[in-house]
């Protein structure tokens, strides 16, 4: 199930030049990170969209989720909270938290207690003055207090706002006015004690977590729970959980279901409250989308304080949501119900631990698999949304081989990265990432996070993922190692004229993968012309590029997965080029790879048929493809890509030692051709993880394909299969 994430971020807003008063409602990157680690841990891929105008363009994409997790404040307008809910109804997603509607009244407080004394319950006497004029027509007992009408986090909130007469009325109402642009609530004083409570669910099954009395300290802004004393909480503020025999709490409490209820709130609130000079609670107002920061949030220092953990607020909430859309799909319905079952454990710590003992000792637990994925966009390029599709094929896998499986985009945003990897503690991640925020040079960073944290994970280590991805560094090593590679240039050597081979060349990326920026018109017939466009294309390139001699032959493509008894060769396929133009280049570019709709990709096709002609060439490139497995230190999985020359000579062209996993993907392909299945495959790659694991992370479930695979593999020959063989 595809969980999308709305919020406003903090540090987005500052960069472009908004005081941190206009922010102050916003979130910061610790809360999505701790709320998307309790998403993904909960079997949930994430996505986060962002703000109100991502989420336009995402949706004018074509992009959907099958719950969206909304946090958004938005930014203005008295329905800026409800622009995401509005927009989300609009289009039929199901979302967390309240309506359009509920967000819409709630957040405009004059209009909230309308609401709410209509269904009976007491507030303040108040008056909402919407101009200068309308402080005179004030009826209330002084002293009053004012605060701007639709503002949240005690924004525009400090002991100044208490007023005793007329003239401070008007003088400091009309201030307000001017300043945050919005009509004033007026409210008669309440000098007694506060409260703040948690609601969690809907309609009937909507309970309390508690009241949480705010006491301030003598360092605090005297009188009020201000901006100031909330900022500095930790010094100005004591929080206390209301006692169970606490009458007055006990009113608090029921006041705040009641007003939860009454509005329609959905899933979770935050209601405040303080007493008259009676020692009556009155409501102040409620928040349909409180605060979920885990450390600094009212709601979550609450639950601290009666010892729920922050993972099970979230999953409560999303719970509740669910219960809402249960029959959105077959998919949401079975992370549902898994997600029922790991919260039915959530509020008894030492149930919980003596459950996963006893699945651990019976071999039951679920491992949990995880994906670092680069982030896709609607307007990314076709090999990075490819991804969705690898991560699709290899979820419905390793689900099938008994794991728990989850999902999180890399960014260069590390310490989030390494903050939601150490919450979610995965017993194994695959990297399908090829690129960071679109940059190839950085492909080995997801790995490299990994081995700093100690997590496994399969395929190639970072050095290898570094060495192999640097196409010029690589073909050094090759062309050090007496391995053959086509002749090359850098790009100082370009620019200098120094190339020291003949024409024709071909144009390649030093870092990016998947054909970025290659196709036919990459090969030149002179030095000139090579220069020039190289400077024009250094963008699309990813900024740094080497020409290559191009070999006008025959293209072959070598996988090699892990076994037993050591790396064994797949079936090797060749890539065929039909029915092509004889003055057209022979290239396999990104054309070829990725548009589905041109001639290129049309017309070259993979074939893993050859003649007995073909036997001694196949071998050969299996023991060079093996040569650069072992050179480069690989392991796992990978494939080697070759050029034979019209006159036999064998050159490889690179490595790649993240190959594609998706269904459709070469190594996936040879893997078929080798009678493997994708589940066979995938047990063979996680024998073969960059740390020792316990033996749990492997299932017990799967031992029975792995005990095949390996029986499969010892038969298996470490050369392709030639048109005559027995097939394996």
């Amino acid at each position: 199930m595809k969980v999308g994430i709305t919020y406003d971020l903090k540090q987005e807003y500052a960069e472009m030049g908004y005081s941190a008063e206009d922010i102050v409602e916003f979130d910061r990157e610790d809360t999505i990170a701790a709320i998307e680690a309790v998403l993904i841990d909960m079997g949930f891929r994430t996505d986060r969209i962002g703000n109100v105008k991502r989420l336009v363009e995402r949706l004018a994409g074509g992009e959907r989720w099958d719950l969206v997790f909304n946090i958004a404040e938005g930014m203005r307008g008295f329905g800026r909270e409800a622009q995401i809910p509005g927009l989300l109804e609009a289009y039929g997603i199901p979302f967390t938290f309240s309506d359009s509607l509920v967000c819409a009244i709630a957040l405009h407080k004059g209009m909230t207690n309308r609401v709410l004394r209509s269904c009976g319950i007491p507030t303040a006497d108040f008056f909402v003055a919407q101009t200068e004029s309308d402080f005179l027509k004030v009826r209330l007992r002084f002293p009053v207090f004012l605060k701007p009408v639709a503002e949240g986090t005690s924004k525009g909130v400090s002991s100044r706002n208490k007023v005793w007469t007329r003239e401070e009325l008007l003088e400091v109402g009309s201030a307000m006015l001017r300043r945050y642009k919005q009509p004033v609530l007026v409210e008669e004083f309440l000098p007694g004690r506060e409260f703040t409570v948690g609601i969690v669910g809907t309609g009937e099954k909507a309970r309390a977590l508690g009241a949480l009395e705010v006491k301030l300290l003598a360092s605090a802004e005297p009188e009020v729970y201000s901006f100031d004393n909330k900022a500095l909480f930790e010094d100005r503020v004591r929080y206390e959980v209301a006692s169970e025999d606490d009458e007055c709490a006990a009113k608090a409490i029921d006041i705040a279901l009641r007003a939860h209820i009454a509005l329609g709130c959905r899933d979770v609130s935050r209601v405040d409250l303080r007493c008259d000079s009676f020692g009556e609670p009155r409501f102040l107002e409620i928040n349909p989308l409180p605060g979920l920061n885990p450390e600094i949030s009212d709601l979550a220092i609450l639950c601290k304080l009666v010892n729920m953990p922050y993972e099970s607020l979230i999953r409560e909430i999303v719970m509740s949501a669910l219960e809402r859309v249960e029959g959105v799909s077959v998919e949401a319905r079975q992370s549902k119900a898994e997600a029922v079952q790991r919260a039915e454990f959530a509020f008894q710590p030492d149930l919980f631990s003596t459950r996963v003992c006893v699945n651990l000792v019976r071999g039951r637990r679920k491992p949990r698999a995880l994906f670092l994925h680069e982030k896709a966009f609607s307007d990314s390029r076709l090999d990075i949304k490819d991804v969705e599709k690898e991560m699709a094929h290899l979820w419905n896998i390793l689900e099938t081989l008994g794991f728990q499986v989850m999902a999180y985009p890399i960014s260069l945003n590390i310490s989030t990265v390494c903050k939601v990897l150490t919450r979610v503690k995965p017993d194994v991640v695959f990297n399908l990432s090829d690129s960071v925020e679109g940059e190839g040079r950085l492909i080995y960073l997801a790995t490299a996070v990994l081995d700093k944290l100690g997590i496994p994970y399969a395929g190639n280590n970072t050095e290898a993922l570094f060495l192999t991805s640097n196409k010029v560094v690589a073909k050094d090593i090759m062309r050090n190692s007496g391995i053959p590679t086509p002749r090359f240039a850098t790009m100082e050597q370009i620019f200098l004229g120094e190339i020291d081979f003949p024409p024709p060349y071909i144009l390649k990326s030093v870092w990016e993968d998947a054909s970025v920026g290659l196709d036919e018109d990459s090969v030149f017939y002179d030095k000139e012309t090579l220069k020039e466009e190289m400077l024009k294309r250094l963008e699309r390139l990813g900024g740094s590029a080497f020409a290559e001699e191009f070999v006008d032959g025959r293209e072959f493509n070598v996988s090699i997965i892990s076994s037993p008894s050591g790396a064994r060769v797949l079936p090797i396929a060749e890539m065929k080029f039909v029915d092509w133009p004889q003055h057209k280049p022979r290239v396999l570019g990104y054309t070829a790879k990725w548009r589905v709709d041109s001639f290129e990709y049309a017309h070259t096709t993979r074939s893993f048929a050859f003649s007995p002609a073909d036997e001694q060439l196949l071998k050969r490139l299996g023991n060079l493809a093996l040569r650069c497995w072992e050179r480069f230190g690989l392991k796992g999985y990978a494939r080697v890509d070759f050029r034979v020359a019209n006159d036999s000579s064998v050159y490889v062209l690179e490595v790649n030692a993240n190959p594609c996993l998706s269904p459709d993907s070469g190594f996936i392909a040879a893997c078929r051709e080798a009678m493997l299945s994708d589940e066979q495959a995938l047990a063979l790659i996680l024998s073969d993880l960059n740390r020792p694991v316990p033996s749990h992370v492997i299932p017990m479930a799967s031992s029975k394909v792995r005990g095949k695979v390996y029986r499969r593999l010892e038969d298996l020959a470490p050369v392709a299969k030639v048109k005559g063989q027995q097939a394996l």
